[in-house]
This record gives structure tokens, C-alpha cells and sequence, in this order.
């Protein structure tokens, strides 16, 4: 979602007149956007704005703004606590970052937006097309009505609200039309979109396989007691929608579960597993887990294992819990101790990731379908994915390929990729010396204008 907002922000300031600068140090007006999910990443967040005070003292004009989740929660008292930082605005102001931008450098001014969207259920934000990539994400709704006890992410986007299926389907068209092969539907509780708007995700799903052009269709975060079964009965049905879905369960016991305030037990999980399963036999489940809630014993501990067992995810999210300001678990007491949650995280790592480097293993001399979609984060390949969302070096294409869905046979893997050729060309890997298209930039935290 942080990525889909700093590319609308772009989009935007471009249309100001900006252009991206991907050099810190020469850009005159540096962006953060932030995420707040952790308290981690709002350490980083302050450490960073700390670097920055020295080149703000060098060129006091240079325009230093925090947009973001973090700029929600802490708001006036960010622009307080860092007296060289300019701007600070909240998700619900991206559209405005041109307007606010431009007030601080004509005016002078220290300013403050991370006020919440009062109006009603719905909203509207049709996409500003800037670069369309390959594969693009593309917002739907915001907000969220669970209120997870561990979650800050309703104290920091608010309360959910739709845009409508009509104006979604534009942009998916617009991306298309652009170049994009797959969207990625982004919403916190996906699974309840159509709030305000009287229309459902599954009736989007449909629409989007109506459109000429668009061969891949995923969407992201799903809640578990709200994946009905319209939603799970398509997949294996509705050609364009990838066999891949990611269902955080977060915890595998029911007593911690209702501490988390997750409204499902164990039992109804597995059982939509064993549903989704029988929709789509090769389907691809990733999912988040927290380790060390409060009052987390080894017992509750081992029902999160015993699913990790069962289900052998493709792909996994694990942390250590973090408390977050606001939210009822930062007050429940009975705190994990910091060693008892890293000994937990490592034997829940080692469950999953030995079940995943298994199943790539399975791949190795099969041919797989992928969506290439640019230069590996080493710029020594470029990379795509397959339908169920495996990673895939492609050792001998170059830039050509960007945008195309091909053949590959696979080599090698690991417990983080798949490798391969492609089986239209020789296999001779190709060295990739520079490729400013395939290489992913580094704007999200930088912007330099142009000329006005």
C-alpha cells in the first residue's frame, strides 16, 4: 500500500513540475513515507530525519516532508519533536502533497495535515498514471472496522471506505493500456471492500477478467473470517485471477487468538484452507505470524507450529510482536520476554523455510510461466513471477523481456527463488552491465523539482 501511495505521490508532484533526483544529497525537497506497523520502522523513520538535520542546516530551502502512517500518529508532535522537518501529512492528504509541497517553499511555511476523510463510506481517487510497470498495485479501499488488539492500523487510516467498481475498472484499463499485465487490488480487510458503494470484491474479480489486455489478477490483505465463499470459489474458475492468496493467521491458538481479537479459531481457519484447497488443489497460501503476544505460553506457541505443519505455506511473514501506542495489547501486560520471543521466531523460520525450500526444490526441471517485470535487486538478472508468486531469476534475457510473460525452465532454487532460462533462447546466462528501465529506482524518498 506504501508503495502504491509513494507512486500516486510521484505521479502528482510530476504533474507539479518535479522530477524524480535519486541522489539524497541534490534533491530540494526530500519525501519519507512511512509505515508505522512497527515499532521498528518508526525508529528508522526518526533515525533518518536525525541524518538529515545537517543538510537542512547547509541549505535551509531544501523542503524535508514525512507523509505516511507515522505522520498520522504523531502528527504536530513529530513537527515539534524535529524542528528541521517541514511538512508532515497522513494517508488521506497524498493528494494534496503537490499543493502543501508547494505552500512550504512559496511560503515558508511549517505545516501539519493528518486529518481523517469525514465523508461517509465511499471515495473517490482515480490513478495518475506515471511509469505503469508490468505488475501494478492499485488501492481499492482504505481503512479498517477490525480492530485487532495488536493493530494500530485503524488508529492511523482509519475506518473502511470503497471507491467504486466503475472507476476501479478505469484505472485497470489505463494501466493496460500503458503496458501493465497484472494488478495487485490493495485494501487492509480486502475481503469487505464495498462499503458505501453496495458492490462486493467478488463481482471487481469478475469485472477485472472482463478486460482486454490484463492477463493476471491478485489482491491483498484478506481476513479470514471474512473470506466468504463467493471469493474462494473462484479461484480455479475465473481464468485471470492468480491460484495464490495470502490469509494472515497470526497466532494458531484459540486463546491468543481471541486476545488478538482475530474473531476465528483455529478450527474455522483450517477449515478455510481445506475450502480453498478444494477450489484450487495447486494453490499457493502464503500468511503473517506474530510470535511472543503478551501471555503467549509454549503451549499456544506449539498450536502455531502445529498449523505452520499442517498447511506448509508457500511463503511467510514472521515477526517478534511489537507493541504499538493505542492499541489494547500495549496494556495487556504479561510480556514475552525479548529471548523466549527470538528462540520462537527462529524455530518458526526454520518450520517454514525448510518447507518452502522443499517445495522450490519440486520445481527444478519443470517449465513455469513468468511475468518479467525488471533487474533483480543485485542488477544481475532480471526477474518476474510465476502465477502462484514465485520468484524467478531468468539468467539469459535482458530488457527486451520487461513486460513479457514467458517460458522458463528451472535450474535451480533456493529457499527465496527460483532459477531458470528461458526456453526460446540459448542457455547462455547474459551479463547485465546497466539497465536504467529493468532496475527499480530509488525515488520513494527523494523528489527534485524542475523549473516552475
Amino acid at each position: 500500500m506504501n508503495v502504491y501511495d509513494s507512486d500516486r505521490m510521484q505521479s502528482i508532484l510530476n504533474a507539479k513540475g518535479f522530477r524524480s533526483e535519486p541522489e539524497l544529497r541534490k534533491a530540494d525537497v526530500i519525501l519519507i513515507n512511512t509505515c508505522s506497523i512497527r515499532d521498528k520502522s518508526e525508529h528508522k523513520v526518526l533515525s533518518l530525519l536525525g541524518e538529515l538535520k545537517g543538510l537542512k542546516e547547509r541549505d535551509p530551502k531544501k523542503v524535508i516532508a514525512v507523509s505516511g502512517c507515522v505522520g498520522q500518529r504523531m502528527g504536530r508532535t513529530l513537527l515539534q519533536r524535529v524542528p528541521h522537518l517541514d511538512l508532515v501529512l497522513g494517508p488521506d492528504a497524498i493528494d494534496r502533497v503537490g499543493d502543501l509541497i508547494e505552500s512550504v517553499v512559496e511560503r515558508g511555511e511549517r505545516i501539519v495535515e493528518a486529518k481523517f476523510d469525514q465523508e461517509g463510506r465511499s471515495y473517490s481517487q482515480p490513478c495518475v498514471v506515471n511509469r505503469a510497470k508490468p505488475s501494478e498495485f492499485l488501492t481499492i479501499m482504505k481503512g479498517c472496522d477490525h480492530f485487532c488488539t495488536y493493530c494500530i492500523v485503524p488508529f492511523v487510516r482509519g475506518r473502511e471506505k470503497s471507491r467504486s467498481i466503475e472507476e476501479i475498472i478505469q484505472d485497470v484499463k489505463n494501466l493496460v493500456a500503458s503496458g501493465t499485465k497484472e494488478v495487485t487490488f490493495l485494501g487492509q480487510n480486502i475481503n469487505t471492500y464495498g462499503k458505501g458503494t453496495g458492490q462486493k470484491l467478488s463481482q471487481l474479480i469478475e469485472a477485472a477478467n472482463e478486460v482486454e489486455g490484463l492477463e493476471r489478477i491478485r489482491y491483498v490483505t484478506s481476513h479470514p473470517r471474512d473470506l466468504g465463499e463467493d471469493l474462494i470459489n473462484q479461484f480455479g474458475k475465473v481464468a485471470k485471477l492468480c491460484p495464490s492468496l495470502h490469509l494472515p493467521f497470526q497466532a494458531g491458538s484459540d486463546r491468543i487468538l481471541k486476545a488478538m481479537s482475530r474473531l476465528y479459531t483455529q478450527e474455522l481457519y483450517l477449515k478455510k484452507i481445506e475450502l480453498l484447497k478444494k477450489a484450487c488443489p495447486d494453490i499457493a497460501l502464503s500468511t503473517d505470524v506474530i510470535v511472543g503476544f503478551p501471555g503467549e505460553t509454549e503451549e499456544d506457541f506449539q498450536q502455531t507450529l502445529k498449523v505452520l505443519s499442517t498447511v506448509k505455506f508457500s511463503s511467510a511473514f514472521m515477526f517478534k510482536y511489537s507493541p504499538r501506542p493505542g492499541t489494547k495489547a500495549a496494556d495487556l501486560g504479561e510480556v514475552v520476554p525479548e529471548s523466549i520471543q527470538e528462540e520462537r521466531l527462529a524455530r518458526a523460520q526454520k518450520t517454514v523455510y525448510s518447507q518452502i525450500e522443499a517445495e522450490n526444490l519440486t520445481y527444478r526441471n519443470k517449465i513455469v510461466s513468468v511475468l518479467v517485470e525488471s533487474m533483480d535487486k543485485k542488477k544481475k538478472f532480471f526477474s518476474g513471477r510465476t502465477p502462484h508468486s514465485k520468484l524467478v531469476h531468468i539468467m539469459n534475457v535482458g530488457e527486451a523481456s520487461v513486460g513479457k510473460i514467458i517460458d522458463v525452465e528451472i535450474t535451480d532454487s533456493n529457499v527465496s527463488c527460483l532459477k531458470g532460462f528461458y526456453v526460446g533462447a540459448p542457455k547462455t546466462p547474459i551479463k547485465i552491465e546497466s539497465n536504467p528501465r529493468g532496475a527499480e529506482s530509488d525515488f520513494s524518498s527523494s523528489l527534485s523539482p524542475t523549473l516552475h
